[in-house]
This record gives C-alpha cells, sequence and structure tokens, in this order.
C-alpha cells in the first residue's frame, strides 16, 4: 500500500503572477510556473519541504480579498511550521517587507506565531519554537463578552 507524502493547500487567486511574486519576495519560496511564461494559470510554489499551489479561478477574482483580511472570526488558509527555533529571525525578515497581522506571540502551547495576508486576502500563520529565554509577548485571548 502506498503512503501519503503530505497534503498541501490550493488557493484560488485572481492572478497567479501577483500572488507568486509576493510569496517568493515575503516568504521567500520558488515558484513552478504552468504555463511556463506569463499570464500563469496555476503554480507550485516551495520552500524546503513546504509548498503551496496557487490556482487562477474567476470567482477569486470577484471576491474582494480585504473581505478576509477585515473578518475578526477568520480561520487561517496556510500554516507554516519553521523548522528549529528560527521563527523570530523569520519573523523580522517578513516583518521587513509586509505589515504582520498579529504577532509575533508566544500561544499557549508553546509556539512562536504570527499572521500576515496575501495579496489575495488568505491568512499566512507561521509558527515554530523560541527559546523560552525570547522576550515574546504572550498572546491574550479576547474577551468577546459584551
Amino acid at each position: 500500500m502506498s503512503e501519503y507524502q503530505r497534503a498541501v493547500p490550493v488557493l484560488q487567486v485572481a492572478n497567479v503572477e501577483t500572488s507568486l511574486r509576493w510569496y517568493v519576495d515575503v516568504l521567500g519560496f520558488t515558484p513552478d510556473t504552468f504555463p511556463s511564461s506569463p499570464p500563469y494559470s496555476f503554480a507550485i510554489l516551495r520552500r524546503d519541504g513546504a509548498e503551496i499551489m496557487l490556482q487562477c479561478a474567476d470567482e477569486a477574482r470577484a471576491a474582494d480579498p480585504f473581505e478576509r483580511k477585515s473578518d475578526p472570526e477568520f480561520l487561517w488558509s496556510v500554516y507554516l511550521r519553521v523548522a528549529g527555533p528560527a521563527v523570530l529571525e523569520v519573523a523580522a525578515a517578513v516583518e521587513n517587507k509586509v505589515q504582520l497581522l498579529r504577532g509575533p506571540e508566544r500561544m499557549f502551547y508553546g509556539l512562536v506565531e504570527f499572521e500576515v495576508c496575501d495579496p489575495d486576502g488568505y491568512r499566512i500563520c507561521v509558527g515554530g519554537e523560541a527559546p523560552p529565554s525570547a522576550n515574546v509577548k504572550v498572546h491574550q485571548e479576547r474577551d468577546n463578552a459584551p
């Protein structure tokens, strides 16, 4: 019996070229595009052992990408786990390129996380380990009481 190797998110995007440039410039992914020259209809983005696929979709073009960003109940579309204790270095490098939506913060389960929003409004959470001695804000749950 064969084994599954990994699950890969497939994000429906308005413009594959615009989106892949963001993932390359901000998060350091390497693209493999289809077709090989623009306009692209599909791309596989790879970095280390992580993959994200981008698929051009008319529905994504019609949606307002900033609706996702402003929705406080919006859930993550992609969670990227950083190997080793480098999550704070990754956060600093990303923050030099785009505004972080949240973090870095130490979560109750011990990982340090930060969030960014891609051009299509998908929320990307990046998490990993940081030394216990690292000066990282502790995440505070929001009180939704009236």
